[in-house]
């Protein structure tokens, strides 16, 4: 039996024992289960690691394609991957860059914890039921992987901000420099946050009553504020050095703000945005029920929300209102930076009162809810799984090194632009070899380390896709001679119907494949 002095080790380490069992079950259970992650950017990402892969060894590909590496802030995806696919399969090193992005994003609020208060509390564990969010559904994978690096290196800032010179004056530009790389916005975020933790963290020390000391620093505080800089310069420095990205074409460089009242709008609903519907009346039942349970418990005191990260979560929610919806053709600014406060807020919070009766059950509800989360997360993941499967064999009717369009209609709404199996077709590079348009490629993305040959894409431009809504349709005339085949699904809704000269080789339930 346990001393009674012992209890509350003994219960931290439980704690941490339940907290690594839940990021195994709400991180690598689903993703163990399928084969292709149903995230709806995620097939296009993963068709431009089978082209880079393949392109040292396949003529098709590079009758098509070409590589174009350059030292640009949006390499997560295609450094880590391509390393991997030395050792292992493009598609196993795809899964294993989205097991380490989920992993970041889950284990971000438990390093928050750490760092502050010394261990994981029953707090952060609402953290992991915002991993799955809006965000990772729609495939922004290199960006997610910034994010969690980004908080996860926050947290290790917090905690060795006192540390020995070496370590703040080398070891956290370099790692800072390496975030730069992965993306741009998460490098930005991670300034922002320690930025803002630095600028309290300042104040405090500034004396009640006296005048303004706001540049008066001490020693430990000018050794922080030179590897702030060397964080923020260096990595800029070796930036414009090795040759900044090319710009993107002009169609794709619009900019929206989007209007405060939207933004107001989103942030309201900020936890059903965190936690989009697997299991329809559970997670809106949840979606309400959270925010106004922690409301409870924080005027109540229950929960506690550290002062010190009160500037980090203000800074970022200060930039969400700057920033705009639309930015140099990238959609979802803003949406963006609603994970960064999800798990910032859930990262500061701890309960003042562990022996309170009410925590023996507000914390097995937390992990009943993460379970059955997770649950309903695996069943869907599998269903779209089993979808992707179908598109992955209907590939096997394509010609290698054949050029291939593809467009899905949709009768409208908001449903066409948040289904994985848009960009599905892509993949076909991956054994056939072929030409796909739509890729994101450095041609319209600044920084994306693969483009299309010239007299290849324009072929892009020929017709309007891949998700056709309210009757639109291909432009038959146009593409009929510039491609081989031709994959489509929900051919209903086009106005225009497809030609009678095109044969089908695969009729499934979700597309059919024709070839001229």
């Amino acid at each position: 039996m346990s001393h009674p002095l012992n209890t509350e080790p003994d219960v931290a380490r439980a704690g941490t024992y339940l907290a690594g069992f839940l990021i195994i079950v709400v991180v690598f259970i689903p993703l163990l289960t399928i084969d292709i992650p149903p995230l709806v950017d995620y097939p296009n990402h993963l068709a431009r690691q089978y082209i880079l892969a393949g392109l040292p060894s396949a003529e098709n590909l590079r009758n098509f394609y070409f590589a174009d590496w350059q030292a640009t802030p949006y390499l997560a995806m295609d450094g880590i991957v391509q390393t991997l696919a030395r050792i292992v399969s493009v598609g196993a090193a795809a899964k294993v860059f989205v097991a380490l992005m989920l992993f970041l994003l889950a284990f971000a609020p438990y390093a928050l914890n750490l760092a502050l208060y010394g261990r994981i509390t029953g707090a952060a564990l609402v953290g992991l039921l915002f991993v799955h969010n809006m965000t990772v559904s729609a495939g922004f994978v290199p960006y997610v992987f910034s994010l969690g690096s980004a908080l996860c290196l926050l947290a290790l800032w917090i905690r060795f901000r006192g540390g020995p010179l070496w370590v703040r004056l080398t070891v956290f530009p370099v790692l800072a420099t390496l975030l730069f790389f992965c993306h741009l916005i998460g490098f930005a975020i991670y300034v922002l946050t320690i930025s803002a933790y630095e600028l309290g963290r300042h104040l405090e020390r500034t004396p009640t009553g006296k005048r303004r000391t706001l540049f008066e620093f001490d020693v430990a505080q000018r050794i922080n504020l030179g590897s702030l800089v060397l964080q923020c310069a260096f990595p800029l420095l070796v930036f414009l050095i090795l040759g900044p990205a090319s710009e993107a074409g002009g169609a794709f460089r619009q900019t929206t703000h989007g209007g405060i009242g939207r933004k107001l709008e989103l942030l309201v609903n900020l936890v059903p945005y965190l936690m989009p519907p697997y299991s329809w009346s559970i997670d809106r039942a949840v979606a309400i029920a959270l925010p106004v349970g922690v409301i409870l418990l924080l005027a109540t005191r229950r929960l506690v929300y550290s002062r010190r990260m009160l500037w980090p979560l203000g800074a970022v929610v200060a930039v969400y209102f700057a920033m705009p919806m639309e930015w140099l053709g990238g959609w979802g600014g803003d949406h963006r930076l609603l994970p960064a406060i999800g798990l910032l807020a859930a990262g500061g919070l701890r309960p003042t009162a562990p022996a309170w009766r009410g925590w023996r059950l507000v914390l097995p509800l937390v992990v009943t809810l993460l379970l059955v989360r997770s649950a309903a997360i695996t069943v869907e993941w599998r269903e779209a799984d089993r979808e992707a499967a179908e598109f992955m064999r209907s590939f096997d009717t394509i010609a290698r090194g054949s050029k291939v369009y593809y467009a899905f209609g949709h009768e409208g709404g908001r449903e066409a632009w948040l289904r994985p199996k848009y960009f599905l077709p892509c993949l076909a590079v991956a054994d056939r070899q072929v030409f796909v348009p739509y890729l994101a490629t450095g041609d319209i993305v600044p920084g994306i380390p693969l483009r299309y040959r010239p007299e290849f894409f324009t072929l892009q431009k020929l017709s309007p896709g891949p998700i056709l809504t309210n009757g639109a349709s291909p432009n038959w005339d146009a593409i009929l001679g510039a491609y081989d085949y031709f994959v489509v699904g929900g051919e209903q809704y086009f106005n225009s119907p497809v030609p009678n000269q095109l044969v089908p080789v695969h009729v499934g339930p979700h597309l059919k494949v024709y070839r001229k």
